[in-house]
């Protein structure tokens, strides 16, 4: 239960936030304990609550900074690249694997190919301006993409299939979920044991209705949230119940 310590003490550290530009270092928990009148412990908490929602960055054996604002990735066709050029930061990629393989049952389904049929399949971790943001994977059947090469995976997939291999993407199925990533992803992304991430599943199909792609994109949480545009459905006007016009007996059961 949050107390009223705790939220005197979450309302000043938003204040102080609110001021400081990102990277700065936070004063001492012994002064903002006392700036804000409440105890040492009650500072603790109040600080692991903004450190949970992205709004400070905890740094084992230096202190407390004021965290890099969350990034927005509206859902839709856009390129991680596109994303980071649009907020002016620049986009980076270092390759972690590269393949060929044959495809299982599973993925032969989400694929709609037979199940053996050759798979090219890599992992890129992205950042930006330096600061790992993501892990993507995918799969995508090498008879599409025949002539592609580990050193072309520098920059934006879309733009790739588009200007390379002649796939113009024409819409994608998304699933998300907040998970924990693995102790492999957390290292990659530089976060802690408890911090959740995004887990952004797409299946692509191109202008001709082909399945092209299969894409898991993991997402630091605190430096990313989605936002959808969506329309509200057509709702069909019932008449109201009709309602009765006597009315109950004087002593008569309700």
């Amino acid at each position: 239960m949050e107390t009223g310590g705790r939220r005197t003490a979450q309302t000043g550290l938003r204040d102080l936030v609110a001021s400081l530009p990102v990277g700065r270092r936070l004063p001492g928990e012994r002064d903002l304990a006392s700036r804000f009148g409440v105890a040492r412990a009650t500072l603790r908490a109040a600080v692991e609550t903004l450190v949970a929602e992205g709004l400070l960055d905890r740094r084992p054996s230096s202190g407390t900074y004021v965290a890099a604002r969350s990034l927005v990735r509206s859902l839709g066709l856009t390129s991680f690249t596109q994303d980071m050029a649009s907020r002016g930061l620049v986009a980076g990629t270092v390759v972690l694997s590269y393949r060929t393989t044959a495809a299982g049952g599973a993925l032969a389904t989400a694929l709609r190919v037979v199940v053996g049929e050759p798979v090219v399949t890599f992992s890129r971790l992205r950042s930006g301006d330096g600061t790992p943001m993501a892990v993507e994977t995918s799969w995508l059947p090498r008879r599409y993409i025949p002539r592609l090469r580990e050193a072309e995976l520098q920059g934006s997939l879309y733009e790739l299939l588009s200007t390379r291999h002649g796939i113009t993407l024409g819409g994608a199925h998304v699933t998300i979920e907040p998970v924990l990533p693995e102790p492999r992803a957390r290292d990659l992304l530089e976060i802690g044991p408890v911090q959740a991430c995004l887990l952004v599943r797409m299946v692509h199909q191109d202008v001709r209705g082909r399945v092209v792609m299969v894409a898991s994109s993991l997402y630091r949480g605190d430096r990313y949230h989605l936002q959808a545009d969506v329309s509200g459905a057509a709702f069909a006007l019932r008449p109201e119940a009709r309602q009765p016009t006597h009315h109950p007996r004087e002593g008569a059961r309700r």
